[in-house]
Formats: C-alpha cells, sequence, structure tokens
C-alpha cells in the first residue's frame, strides 16, 4: 500500500496507470453507463420504456405522489404553470384619495376644515376595504393610515386657526 491517498475508482478505469493502453472491450451485447440501446431489428416493435410503478400525470395535473406545487398556490396571485410573476396588487384609490387629502388639508388655508373630514372618512372606509380583501390583493394600509392622520392633525390645526380668527375678530 502506498502514502499517496485513494481515489474512487470508476467503471472501465486501471486500477493503477502503468503507462499501457488499455485494453478494448470485448464486442458484444453488453451496454455501458450513458450509450443507447440498440435499435429494434426493422418491423419489430421498440422495447416498452422501464416502468417504476405508475404513468405520468397528463399535463397540468398534480402527481398523485405529491410532487409539484402546493394547492395554495395554484390560486389566487400566483403564475400559471410556472411562467412568469404574480401581478403585483392594486393600491386601494380611497387610500390615496385619503393621503393627498390629508396633506392638502394641512397645507391650504381653511381648507382644511373641509377637505380634512374627507380624508379622514376616505382613510377609514380604504382600511375597511383593505381588511376585508383577500390577504395581499389590495394594498395601502399605511396610505390609509397616514391619511386617517393627516386628515384629523389638518382638521384640528385649522378648526384651532378658524376658532381664534372668530375670538380675535369677536373681541
Amino acid at each position: 500500500m502506498s502514502d499517496q491517498p485513494q481515489y474512487p475508482r470508476y467503471p472501465g478505469e486501471d486500477p493503477e496507470p502503468s503507462g499501457e493502453r488499455p485494453t478494448e472491450p470485448a464486442p458484444g451485447p453488453t451496454q455501458g453507463w450513458g450509450q443507447a440501446p440498440p435499435p429494434p431489428a426493422y418491423g419489430q416493435a421498440p422495447p416498452p420504456p422501464p416502468s417504476y410503478g405508475q404513468a405520468p400525470p397528463a399535463y397540468g395535473q398534480t402527481p398523485e405522489h405529491g410532487f409539484g406545487p402546493p394547492p395554495q398556490q395554484q390560486g389566487y396571485g400566483y403564475p400559471q404553470q410556472g411562467y412568469g410573476y404574480p401581478p403585483r396588487p392594486q393600491n386601494s384609490t380611497k387610500a390615496v384619495l385619503g393621503l393627498v387629502f390629508g396633506i392638502v388639508s394641512i397645507m391650504f388655508c381653511y381648507l382644511g376644515v373641509l377637505i380634512g373630514p374627507a380624508a379622514i372618512v376616505l382613510s377609514v372606509m380604504a382600511r375597511k376595504e383593505i381588511d376585508a380583501a383577500p390577504h395581499g390583493a389590495i394594498e395601502g394600509r399605511g396610505m390609509a393610515i397616514a391619511g386617517l392622520a393627516t386628515g384629523i392633525i389638518g382638521t384640528v390645526i385649522w378648526a384651532a386657526v378658524i376658532v381664534l380668527v372668530v375670538a380675535v375678530s369677536v373681541s
């Protein structure tokens, strides 16, 4: 035995490289790995492929052995037959409008009292709509919360300004 590491040997490989030319395998019906079987004689049917228990499922069917996409991935939001990406969920229009109205209610003079409550109502409706939809079908919950907050802030600020203006003008 030598001190060199022993490596696995593969079929047809010389046990010790001696520099001699390897002998050719004997001709015959033997087949090695990776070699195609001989074609059938003319007029004869080819041999059936080896069976491993059951026939493959029809195209688009989940195999009986359980492999393939899970049942929850065959419904909403997943690509059909593995092509492409799922469609991106839509933002709630009410959430976007609630956020815009809330920002406008803070920025513009005396409109906050009118637009702020609209932002509050739209944002509450958007949150209910998002919560009622299937998970991930509609996005925009963060915008709805921000619209609610800015609507409340805009309404309170401009209501306080109007109250101060009226109080100063009366006295």
